[in-house]
């Protein structure tokens, strides 16, 4: 056990600028040390040592690693508020202000993107996660709700907009290989207030369903049976091990779950574990994998059939909305494995990126989409419904969560046509 200081860590108001900067330099190393261990693995003497200090000058400054994490929240936040407060928009016309706006988040998402990463490592610190965005939302919802009543776009649930925005600004910066590209920030900037006023929604003539949140019920469930008689005996093995390890993680975290905890979930001896996995890591990465593709096969029995790249869309968002509502440890699980398997959560990524790119290329191809980058839109959409699925179905605590079907349709709406006021939509 680490001896902590006797009169505990001092107040960063009550040091001298060389303590100031002893501790702003151990805030820096712990943010580098969990973003590339994760905060559960990560020491304090780690931390310390990235310093050149001893592990006690630690603890003449923090409590804990835990103090450190919520500092570094605060941190960020204040950052985010300071330029917030400073931003000019009385001057601006529509498009300057949503330009502004956006702009202010992409640039913090960039700055604080390492510690964006470790917010959804361990379910003890979604308190901060959800504060953390939270805050930052409550700019966005003012934002929009002014824009709205000056008349300059139509109105739209503050949270909607403020929580989808972050998502595209959250999925505009990962590295998910070289199909989808990266864009410099100020062209996703100008994407962003174009897709933002004018949706998705291509030229070509499309009926417009008469209610965007009703979707049709995903085939039923014999189809899978059949698949899962087609199952070996060993492959139902390992099935079971995946679906027990989703829920043994998504519940305990990946650091807290033992081998024991997911074969006792999954009714098998521990021995049989290793028949299949070498490690629990292994094991993590295969659930990844799995996920990825019992999703990715969701969204394409939800979209079969469809000609239309809009209908297909809609449809998708809301399959996508209904499997996570079904998988809620899922997104637990993603999120961690940022922080303990990068390589894994870049496969569950750019393969669903991979995947969507296509048909995004189609729809434009055939005007049902307009012609933006594909890339672009990939990432925009996927960032949107993520943070959807998380504000509204993980971080939700009531068993039975979910989007409320009129907040499905005002997203549907949303992304299609945008927030044009005065409804001057492509026909």
């Amino acid at each position: 056990m680490a001896v902590q200081n006797e009169n505990g860590p001092r107040s960063a108001r009550a040091l001298t600028a060389k303590g100031r900067g002893t501790r702003a330099a151990l805030l820096d190393a712990a943010l580098e040390v969990f973003n590339r261990q994760g905060v559960f693995a990560a020491s304090v003497s780690e931390i310390s040592r990235r310093c050149g200090l001893a592990q006690g000058t630690f603890y003449q400054y923090f409590h804990n690693k835990e103090q450190v994490l919520l500092e570094l929240a605060d941190r960020a936040i204040t950052s985010f508020w300071e330029r917030a407060r400073g931003l000019e928009l009385e001057s601006q016309d529509l498009a300057g202000r949503l330009g502004r706006a956006v702009e202010l988040l992409f640039s913090h998402t960039r700055d604080h993107y390492a510690f964006h990463r470790i917010l959804g490592e361990l379910e003890l610190i979604d308190p901060v996660t959800i504060a953390y965005y939270d805050s930052m939302a409550r700019f966005f919802r003012g934002f929009i709700r002014d824009q709205a009543a000056a008349g300059s776009i139509r109105p739209i649930d503050p949270n909607l907009f403020a929580y989808g925005l972050m998502g595209m600004a959250h999925f505009f910066f990962p590295d998910w290989g070289a199909k989808i590209k990266s864009f410099r920030l100020e062209q996703g900037v100008a994407l962003t207030v174009d897709l933002i006023r004018r949706g998705i929604m291509g030229p070509s003539p499309w009926p417009r369903p008469a209610d965007g949140s009703a979707a049709s019920p995903p085939p039923g469930a014999a189809g899978q049976d059949q698949a899962a008689a087609e199952l070996s005996q060993g492959q139902k093995t390992r099935q079971a091990i995946f679906q027990a390890a989703e829920r043994i993680f998504g519940q305990l975290g990946y650091n807290r779950a033992s081998i024991a905890d997911i074969t006792r979930e999954a009714g098998v001896a521990q021995g049989t574990f290793y028949v299949h996995f070498k490690s629990k890591l292994e094991l993590l990465e295969g659930v990844i994998a799995f996920q990825s593709q019992s999703l990715r096969r969701e969204l394409r029995r939800a979209t079969q059939g469809l000609s239309d790249r809009r209908d297909a869309e809609r449809e998708g968002m809301l399959a996508f909305y209904r499997f996570i509502r079904h998988h809620r440890e899922l997104y637990r699980v993603v999120a961690e494995c940022e922080a303990i398997s990068p390589r894994a959560a870049k496969m569950y990524y750019s393969r669903m990126a991979n995947n969507y790119l296509d048909y995004v290329r189609q729809g434009a191809a055939q005007g049902q989409l307009r012609d933006l980058p594909a890339s672009f839109v990939v990432r925009s959409l996927m960032g949107f419904n993520h943070m959807i699925g998380l504000k509204w179905l993980i971080w939700n605590s009531s068993p039975y969560a979910e989007v409320p079907p009129p907040l499905l349709a005002e997203a549907v709406e949303f992304v299609l046509h945008g927030l044009d006021p005065a409804g001057n939509f492509p026909e």
